[in-house]
């Protein structure tokens, strides 16, 4: 879903976007402090929904509300204000919701899968466009309506094979490549034969995923093409490439392509290949988490960075980059007792795995804090 944020304080619209990027399924696209470049925007984009503050200085919200209708029938409306007293108001313009100021996590998602609901009701291309996912990050798995679990597979290659060509993002495989990767033979007779097997055999799978191979489609170079949205490892790895550099501009693109993390890359699986793309993954993900914490410390955001921090130490306690940030987070903000348990931790993981101290500036700073 597409939404637009309008409120005219720019702390409001941060906070928003920010968590709004948790939902791997809506996109900002746009967001403005004027209310009358917002109507403008509206009108140009026809985004799904908008979220809009109520009570602004130069701006009636609910008259802002029903010119927004106006121009687009069937917009979700949500309202966010920091005052309960507009509410019995707000629905002359027959918002979905009305949230107060600060929005707590719960309240939003509660929100959104309403918004999902209501989109896929006048949407249908949505629930059509929605509905195959592909899960690289945990153990490999395809939802699709009346598949799942139950796609026939014929051989575990033409699984493998599958895996292996979403691992290239869409790069053409070579011959040799296949023979070596997947294939594990000789390049002769048989194993072109077998090639051409599996190859039969996954196309017809993809075909009945999707018939009009509008979300994936195997080209006839063998390079696979999946569209934004559908796999998780795809939509990542892209984010990743196209931003080597994490800003306020792209922050919640960021924390969105870091929340499609949801595990390891292709957990349980034990083939070389995938195990080189596992280590590249885990090198993104902690370069993307370091940017982004680094950018919430910079807008003053010291919680949202402490979670960051703490979500990639979770992932890879041996990220020392990850350890350091952190205590010099809680050295900045004079939070002793959260330096304390982070040093410790630290300095037992670098004993345990590495045999090595924590640098002596975080060590000096952990006894002057033992000395209180």
């Amino acid at each position: 879903m597409r939404v637009m944020l309008i409120d005219d304080e720019q702390p409001g619209i941060d906070e928003l976007s920010y968590l709004l990027g948790k939902y791997p399924d809506i996109e900002i696209a746009g967001a403005f402090t004027n209310p009358l470049r917002g109507l403008e925007a509206v009108e140009r984009v026809k985004p799904d929904a908008v979220f809009l503050d109520i009570d602004m200085p130069h701006a009636d919200g609910l008259e802002l509300a029903l010119r927004i209708q106006s121009l687009q029938a069937g917009i979700i409306v949500v309202f966010v204000t920091a005052y309960a007293k507009y509410a019995l108001d707000s629905f002359k313009a027959y918002p979905l919701d009305y949230l107060l100021k600060p929005v707590k996590e719960a309240r939003l998602d509660a929100t959104v899968e309403h918004m999902r609901r209501v989109n896929q009701m006048f949407h249908p291309d949505f629930r059509r466009s929605s509905s195959l996912h592909i899960r690289c990050f945990g153990r490999f798995e395809i939802a699709a309506p009346n598949t799942g679990a139950d796609i026939k597979w014929g051989t575990r290659r033409v699984k493998e094979l599958l895996m292996y060509l979403i691992d290239l993002c869409g790069a053409v495989p070579t011959r040799g490549e296949l023979v070596r990767t997947v294939f594990g033979g000789a390049d002769d007779k048989k194993t072109a034969n077998n090639i051409y097997v599996t190859i039969y055999k996954l196309r017809g799978i993809l075909d009945g995923l999707d018939p009009e191979r509008r979300l994936i489609r195997l080209r006839d170079d063998y390079s696979l093409e999946v569209s934004p949205g559908i796999c998780d490892y795809l939509d990542f790895m892209s984010f990743a490439r196209q931003n080597p550099t994490i800003t306020q501009k792209n922050a919640v693109a960021a924390a969105k392509a870091l929340n499609r993390c949801g595990g390891g890359y292709l957990e349980g699986v034990d083939y070389p290949w995938a195990a080189d793309t596992a280590s590249v993954v885990e090198a993104e993900y902690e370069r993307i988490s370091l940017g982004l914490a680094r950018v919430h410390l910079n807008a003053g955001r010291s919680r949202e960075a402490e979670n960051v921090l703490q979500a990639l130490l979770t992932r890879d306690p041996l990220s020392e980059e990850g350890h350091t940030a952190l205590l010099d987070l809680y050295m900045r903000n004079g939070s002793d007792s959260n330096y304390r348990s982070a040093y410790l931790e630290y300095a037992r993981i670098l004993k345990n795995d590495l045999g090595e101290e924590p640098s002596p500036a975080y060590t000096r700073h952990y006894r002057e804090i033992e000395s209180k």
